[in-house]
């Protein structure tokens, strides 16, 4: 009797154990079904990053500008055999520096060009004994006028052809490139081994002596360089060499290779000594004093809008485009609009969004 009583509790309970369940869910769901009546949806916990700060001043300062280059050959000669043939030795490479009349190459004059030329020898030969027998003839009143002026015409006609092949390169049947200056090799055109037809281009050679930099600048900050303006040159391998020049040319059109403006260096022989033709160069150019904002390089970032950074507005970020003026080791002077009574966010910002909440942690 016992046991059949407490079979009879148990069931009681349970049933009032699962009707609990079935309001507690219904309740839920009529809960949830209100609130997407009502057009929104239970709230979230707001996301928000710590960030650190710091005031933005604003104050006149040696204004640099670091641009990068090659220098150059301004004058670029390219260098050919006048003879076709095949080249047989190529003695140089890219970036050698060269002397002048030093040999760059040998090739071996095509057989149809040596054969030509020794034609036009025989052909000379000819010519002049013809006219010497004709003179003779002449003398002797056994020939006209008309026939040895005929005669003279055809040993003038072998003696310009002969010349012709000459310049051709057939006098021999193989031939020396020499360098007309000294210089450094630009570009070879040719291979050893290949066959050219006349006048075929074989090297580039820059001159030395009259050189070039060609340093590119990003072209929102064109307005800010000048001709005339000082700029140091350095190896980029060695910054510490640096060599005095100044902009002698700011072009107008961006260079669809590198997409910046170039500003052009004209050197000096003296600079000339220290920087030679190919050689990868940093320049530092001096802009002069102006009012810039001065931030840490950790707080200005860069992504395909250009540069910007971040200050504090009401707990939220503020994303502000700026331009960089300046750059040292540790800070880069900026321009923008810039609100000098707003924080400056300088560490916590790789993570931030415009209009992200943060808290803030004042330096």
């Amino acid at each position: 009797m016992t046991n059949k009583k407490n079979a009879v509790i148990l069931l009681i309970i349970g049933a009032i154990g699962a009707g609990t369940l079935v309001w507690g869910y219904r309740h839920f769901v009529t809960g949830r079904a209100a609130v997407a009546a009502e057009g929104g949806e239970p709230a979230a916990e707001a996301v928000s990053a710590l960030v650190k700060t710091q005031k933005i001043a604003q104050q006149n300062i040696d204004s640099n500008l670091l641009a990068f280059g090659d220098v150059q050959s301004i004058k670029i000669d390219t260098l050919s055999f006048p003879q076709a043939g095949q080249i047989t030795q190529l003695l140089v490479q890219p970036g050698q520096q060269i002397k002048s009349g030093e040999t760059l190459a040998i090739l071996t004059t095509d057989p149809t060009v040596f054969a030509s030329y020794q034609q036009a020898v025989s052909a000379l030969h000819f010519a002049q004994a013809e006219l010497k027998r004709e003179e003779d003839l002449y003398a002797l009143k056994l020939l006209t006028q008309t026939q040895l002026e005929t005669a003279q015409k055809q040993l003038s006609d072998a003696e310009a052809i002969l010349a012709s092949q000459k310049k051709l390169g057939g006098e021999t049947e193989t031939a020396k490139l020499a360098s007309p200056v000294d210089g450094v090799i630009t570009a070879l055109v040719a291979a050893q081994g290949d066959r050219l037809t006349a006048g075929s281009a074989v090297v580039l050679l820059g001159e030395s002596g009259q050189l070039r930099v060609q340093l590119g600048i990003e072209p929102s900050l064109r307005h800010l360089v000048k001709t005339g303006m000082k700029v140091a040159l350095a190896p980029i391998q060695n910054p510490a060499q640096t060599v005095a020049a100044k902009i002698a040319e700011i072009q107008t059109v961006v260079d669809p290779k590198s997409q910046l403006v170039n500003a052009i260096v004209l050197l000096s022989t003296k600079a000339s000594a220290t920087l030679v033709p190919g050689m990868h160069v940093q320049g530092t150019i001096h802009l002069g004093q102006q009012p810039a904002w001065l931030a840490p390089r950790a707080a200005v970032l860069s992504d395909e809008k250009g540069s910007y950074i971040f200050q504090v507005e009401d707990g939220k970020a503020k994303r502000v485009e700026v331009s960089k003026l300046s750059e040292t080791s540790t800070h880069f002077g900026i321009d923008g609009e810039i609100d000098p009574k707003l924080p400056l966010v300088v560490l916590g910002n790789y993570e931030l969004e415009d209009d992200m909440a943060v808290r803030e942690n004042a330096k």
